[in-house]
């Protein structure tokens, strides 16, 4: 297992006997069985898709291949990526992070997320760092925006600039859980702003951080809003996607 993903496990579950992605009575002090280890290590040698990072499963097996979604509409983004799949440990961790106030935990996560981004994407194309929005209402009835807190991290570690103020979520929208990709493209028409000056993104290559991607629609939205004000290419890079 991944240092830092051995960390987190330790964070998490100091003191669980049992393996806290799979239940079996084999887990060790660090909650995780040798079964589950390999998983994990070997999601990043799944295949995916190009593009947005979905998995595609064992029949696919070119570098190069597409899912069925952007082989049928390309993403305005460039390319989107994830630490691991949603689900297990690296869920749990999303979980108390988003929803119980363990902001304690944007540092750890947000290193899973650098490593990831000096591996697998044009580090030097990238100029600047934005964390996908939250409504007022929303930021106001969780205390922080989740997504900030690791864009926070992430630009610290990368030594880039971040545009907290440069992007605004001005419609409050239903929550987007269990809903499919066109009601989700729907729900987000025009919930989002361009803020500060756009001088700020003008011919700027960005990468735009958020915790969990699951059908790409709010990665979308916001890149079609960037770019119609001057951006350069958007990269994604989240914790967890969360596509089948």
């Amino acid at each position: 297992m991944h240092p830092l993903l051995e960390a987190l496990v330790k964070l998490l579950f100091p003191t669980h006997p049992g393996c806290q992605l799979c239940g079996s009575v084999t887990g060790d002090s660090e909650g995780i069985c040798p079964s589950c280890r390999g998983w994990l290590a070997g999601w990043a040698k799944q295949p995916h898709c190009r593009v947005c990072g979905r998995p595609l499963g064992s029949r696919h097996r070119r570098p190069s291949s597409l899912c069925p979604a952007c082989h049928r509409q390309p993403p305005p983004f460039e390319l989107a990526r994830a630490v691991g799949p949603y689900e297990g440990v690296l869920r749990q961790a999303i979980h108390l992070f988003k929803f119980k106030g363990r902001k304690s935990l944007a540092p750890l996560l947000a290193c899973l997320m650098v490593e990831l981004i000096q591996q697998q994407l044009p580090l030097a194309q990238c100029e600047a760092i934005l964390p996908v929005p939250l409504s007022r209402q929303r930021q106001w009835e969780r205390g922080y925006n989740q997504a900030e807190l690791l864009a926070k991290e992430v630009a610290r570690g990368l030594k880039l600039p971040l545009l907290r103020e440069t992007l605004i979520k001005y419609k409050e929208t239903p929550p987007q859980t269990g809903l499919p990709r066109e009601e989700r493209k729907q729900n987000l028409k025009d919930a989002f702003l361009l803020k500060g000056p756009a001088a700020d993104i003008f011919g700027r290559n960005l990468l735009l951080i958020d915790d969990v991607f699951t059908t790409g629609s709010t990665a979308s939205t916001i890149a079609e809003t960037l770019k119609a004000a001057g951006a350069g290419k958007i990269f994604v890079i989240t914790l967890a996607n969360a596509g089948k």
